[in-house]
């Protein structure tokens, strides 16, 4: 009984983080949730993990310097052209959500800070678990 439980309870845990996806295997952001189109020639790259309890039902509102410029799911990658300088990244609810998933204000929740270069690629991570929620942050990958 006691290995039962022990198995269920690692099943269990396994759900509750996202899986990483390679920018190269995940699936491009339709354009009709592309709010709004970029411009410059700098280029961010954000991806969103794979993973279903930590917001994996919903769409994830990606903010540039605080407007809302793209809906990205689950198993997602944007390549988001911008103007070389310092720009704020961020994640939000998605207010065009339905349902549950429309409860959120739309207003950037976890935000970081990048200074990019001409010509210059950065990749972003859209990752999370249950204790922090979904979280935006640099990766290699």
């Amino acid at each position: 009984m006691k290995q039962i439980a022990l198995v269920l309870a690692v099943i269990g845990l396994s759900g509750c983080v996202t899986e990483s996806v390679s920018t190269g295997e995940a699936k491009i952001v339709p354009t009709e949730r592309v709010l709004v189109k970029g411009n410059g020639d700098a280029e961010l790259i954000v991806t969103r993990d794979k993973g279903w309890l930590v917001g994996g039902g919903c769409f994830t509102t990606l903010t540039l310097d605080g407007k809302h410029i793209a809906r990205i799911g689950t198993g997602e990658t944007l390549s988001y052209k911008v103007k070389p300088g310092r720009h704020i990244l961020g994640i939000a609810d998605d207010p065009e959500g339905g349902g549950l998933c429309g409860m959120g204000s739309g207003k950037p929740y976890k935000e970081t800070s990048t200074v990019i270069s001409n010509n210059e690629i950065q990749k972003y991570r859209i990752a999370g678990d249950t204790n922090s929620g979904l979280d935006i942050r640099p990766t290699s990958n």
